[in-house]
């Protein structure tokens, strides 16, 4: 018998379709099995053989994200986690599926104090989890707060991914703020382009600002404003 199918007759036939299914809702489940099939998510992620099979992975770290509160523990515990097997893959999907509009204000408060100190210590650029991290406070959770956070993460993150995950989320955040505060902000990239410590993070600052922001997302706004100023006349 293989480690694969060893490993998957762990994990019950329906727990397996249902978190490889693309959507999914738990409501779907009785009690039992959300417990079930959440510790199945848990074993997943843990376990060398199946943590490789990605449909079976990205759904077990995303149901996992969407049963927090109650999960918070097992992803700290995964944020901290440098050394299982595609930890980058996990940490990436667990920046990509965190919604705001799903979490009280207090567990929004958390989960940004989480990706703060992610950024504050992440060594490695492995899979765009710094990246996206840094995205995610630019950009799906863009606020006053998570400018506030970049603004500290700039300068003070240990290490070049965590300096240059902040250097993108600002990028995003440039083409939200206002002018007055876009001002501000590329005056900082500009510190930050002279001062930083990494060449890789002065010529990334330097390239936001002659960019003036994320090229793609501000090509988008542009175009908006054109129709709609053309919607005018």
């Amino acid at each position: 018998m293989t480690d694969v199918k060893k490993s998957r007759e762990i994990i019950p036939k329906w727990a397996l379709l249902f978190l490889r299914a693309e959507q999914k809702n738990v409501r779907d489940l009785s009690i039992s099995q959300r417990a079930k099939v959440k510790n199945f998510a848990m074993h997943v992620v843990s376990d060398p053989v199946l943590v490789r099979d990605e449909p079976l992975r990205l759904g077990s770290v995303r149901l996992i994200v969407d049963l927090l509160p109650g999960t918070f523990p097992w992803v700290e515990q995964q944020l901290s986690d440098f050394a299982s097997p595609l930890w980058h893959e996990n940490h990436f999907t667990i920046f990509n599926t965190w919604d705001r509009a799903d979490l009280s204000l207090k567990d929004q408060k958390r989960v940004l104090r989480l990706v703060e100190d992610y950024l504050m210590k992440v060594k490695s650029q492995a899979g765009f989890a710094a990246w996206k991290a840094g995205d995610m406070l630019g950009d799906e959770w863009f606020a006053p707060e998570t400018v506030e956070i970049l603004e500290r993460l700039i300068f003070s993150a240990r290490y070049v991914a965590g300096r240059l995950g902040a250097i993108h989320g600002m990028q995003h955040a440039l083409n939200t703020v206002p002018p007055s505060e876009e001002k501000r902000l590329l005056a900082l990239m500009r510190k930050v382009a002279k001062e930083d410590r990494s060449a890789e993070v002065r010529d990334y600052a330097n390239y936001t600002v002659e960019s003036g922001g994320c090229y793609t997302r501000r090509r988008e706004r542009k175009q908006r404003e054109i129709k709609k100023r053309a919607s005018r006349r």
